[in-house]
């Protein structure tokens, strides 16, 4: 009697596998199992060529081989025309693909990567189906204890459909012990039903004695269990003839598929959120380009309206309307900043923050935002650590988070914020890819208002989408939380069921560091009479930015690029206290300028200004050397403070 695991004598496989690595380690452990491997091909012709001059007992072939052959079409000649067993290695493959393999009438597929256990259960199954149809098996027994040592069910019946054998997998599978289903008529034991339709399937012990050839399931087949529970299955049967050609029964040999079934659909998953971050990245690029163009506009409409309020002598109908003007310039500049912030395309100064210090701080204006009429719940985690974050930034999420949910209880209700430490590895977060694993402190917003139906759930971080009445809202604070968080390396996320309320957490990276305290700007007015070179490219910005410094005491140099500013400032006699440049600039960078500059006058200051916020500034240096820095468009107060600021403390 053979062992459990030995393989029929004599028994050589040959390999088809483009991959030099994945092929020589297949070839050492088939040579391990005490198997002859007779030779490897790297492309469909090499494969056929092989089968031809060596007539292997088995072929494992990979179904995508290079070459004018793929490894379906060579094994579809090599079955034709030398009958050698052929079993399908893939990584991945489409279901027109794996239909076209089944084709082939395959003695089974071996999923990269590998492991010994389905290695060495397709490849003695294949082999012993082989010898199968080449001659009777010597005894029942023989057959049986071949049968036992594969991995998968293996059910064999008589001519008429009755179970003769189960293996122990066969037995676990379908929670039938092998004395409660032997004589019991396969179809009995073996209940398939349609995953979609739940109606019964043919019987594939059944059809493979009639059509007297290989049957497989189609992808949706499921095995109604004993127990009744169902479990999605993979399987195929064969006849059993004898040496003269007679068919003697039927041999199915199947698996569960959960698993394979549940990778599939993970990787569905993954690939709908690829698509998702590459729509929301396209929709980010956009409204940053906008951004930018509207910036530099609104930067003179601005600047005009605050230089005509200076005349204290204007009338005052005059008045109203340019403060009418200055005050929808400054909304629709805001407007931009929701923007960038949106595509990631602002500049963050981000330390490390004491998110509990944050929320309480904002307590009283909270309360006071949301009214009597909601209820006001902090839940803050003692132990909380720090995150690294924009502090202001990170106070605009919760105050916009704080708002959707006020608008989301027009009768009231309650709102809490909760803090969390939180560690997360790569098998706690398998939907959120883009979070990567570490430390994080989470921070939950939960409303009990109507909840978000699941159909718009996916779009509610899209910037301009909004379930508020026209005029109601501009659908740009959850895309303006979104653009600030994954910036800062967070995520944020969306729990909600209608009815229900809903709850958005934001996880921000732990900080390393003891978080640092931030300076405000406030006082009077500042003004100078030192002499400042202005670099700018757009007309408009830049005559703005003189009149506003010249009305402010200082002596105004200006030029409309870098060469040209380097010739001013060989011209001037003087000494230039500061250069205020744009960074991004035709010809020479505002960075590159400065550098020029310094090396006749070593005590110039800068200060960098630009309506590009992305990684076009952060490649210059600018913001890695933490350089002072104006975001347009930007104010009098503003520009004044800035310039000021970088005069009396130099670097």
């Amino acid at each position: 009697m053979k062992k459990l695991d030995e393989l029929p004598a004599g028994s050589r496989v040959a390999i088809a596998e483009d991959e030099a690595l994945i092929a020589e380690e297949l070839k050492l452990r088939l040579t391990r199992m005490g198997l002859f491997v007779s030779g490897v091909a790297a492309t469909g012709q090499a494969a056929m060529q092989l089968a031809e001059s060596t007539r292997p007992s088995l072929m494992l072939m990979d179904i995508r081989l290079r070459g004018e052959l793929d490894g379906i079409d060579a094994a579809m000649e090599i079955v034709q025309r030398w009958q050698i067993p052929i079993v399908f290695l893939t990584a991945h493959s489409d279901d027109a693909t794996i239909e076209r393999a089944r084709r082939v009438g395959p003695y089974g597929f071996l999923i990269k990567p590998v492991g010994d256990r389905e290695l060495r259960a397709t490849v003695t199954m294949a082999l012993h189906r082989a010898a199968l149809e080449h001659r009777l098996r010597e005894s029942e027994e023989r057959f049986a204890t071949t049968l036992a040592s594969i991995g998968d069910g293996v059910i064999a019946t008589d001519d008429q459909g009755r179970i003769t054998f189960m293996n122990a997998v066969a037995e676990d599978i379908t929670r039938w012990p092998r004395a409660d289903g032997v004589d019991r008529d396969a179809a009995y034991v073996i209940r398939l039903v349609d995953a979609v339709t739940k109606l019964p399937m043919a019987d594939p012990i059944r059809r493979a004695l009639n059509e007297d050839g290989v049957v497989t399931l189609g992808e949706h087949a499921v095995l109604v269990r004993r127990d009744g529970s169902e479990i999605p299955v993979d399987d195929s049967a064969a006849p059993i003839r004898t040496a003269s050609g007679e068919v003697r029964g039927a041999v199915m040999v199947f698996r569960d598929i959960t698993e394979q079934q549940r990778a599939r659909q993970q990787l569905r998953d993954a690939e709908a959120r690829l698509l998702e971050a590459e729509r929301l990245e396209s929709i980010g690029r956009l409204a940053g380009g906008v951004a930018h163009d509207i910036n530099n506009m609104m930067m003179v409409t601005l600047g005009y309206a605050d230089l005509a309020l200076e005349d204290r002598d204007l009338d005052p109908d005059l008045r109203s309307y340019i403060e009418q003007i200055k005050d929808s310039s400054g909304r629709a500049a805001n407007v931009c900043r929701q923007l960038l912030a949106y595509s990631r395309r602002q500049i963050l100064r981000t330390e490390a923050i004491d998110v509990n210090a944050v929320v309480s701080n904002m307590e009283p204006m909270l309360k006071r935002m949301l009214g009597e009429d909601i209820k006001f719940h902090l839940a803050l985690d003692a132990g909380l650590r720090h995150c690294l974050a924009d502090a202001s930034q990170l106070e605009r999420v919760i105050l916009n988070l704080c708002l959707n949910a006020r608008d989301a209880m027009p009768d009231g209700g309650q709102l809490s914020i909760t803090t969390a430490n939180a560690e997360l590895d790569a098998a706690l977060t398998p939907s959120i890819p883009e979070l990567q694993p570490g430390k994080y402190v989470a921070i939950a917003v939960s409303d009990t208002g109507a909840g978000i139906d699941p159909s718009i759930q996916q779009r509610v971080f899209e910037p301009f989408f909004t379930t508020k009445a026209v005029g109601k809202g501009t659908g740009l604070g959850l895309a303006t939380c979104y653009g600030i968080v994954r910036q800062s390396n967070g995520y944020i996320t969306v729990y909600s069921e209608p009815g229900e309320g809903s709850t958005f957490k934001v996880y921000l990276p732990e900080a390393p560091n003891e978080p640092m305290a931030v300076p405000s700007g406030a006082g009077q007015l500042p003004t100078g009479r030192e002499t400042v070179l202005v670099v700018e490219d757009e007309d408009g910005v830049r005559e703005i930015v003189r009149l506003t410094l010249q009305g402010l005491g200082y002596e105004v140099l200006q030029a409309a690029d870098g060469p040209e500013a380097l010739r001013q400032a060989e011209q001037h006699g003087g000494a230039i206290d500061l250069l205020l440049t744009d960074a991004i600039m035709p010809v020479m960078t505002g960075r590159q300028l400065w550098e020029n500059l310094r090396h006749a006058r070593s005590t110039l200051r800068v200060v960098f200004m630009s309506g590009y916020t992305e990684d076009r500034i952060l490649r210059q240096g600018i913001e890695h050397e933490s350089m002072p820095f104006l975001l347009k468009p930007f104010g009098r107060s503003d520009l004044a403070r800035k310039v000021r600021e970088v005069l009396d403390h130099p670097r």
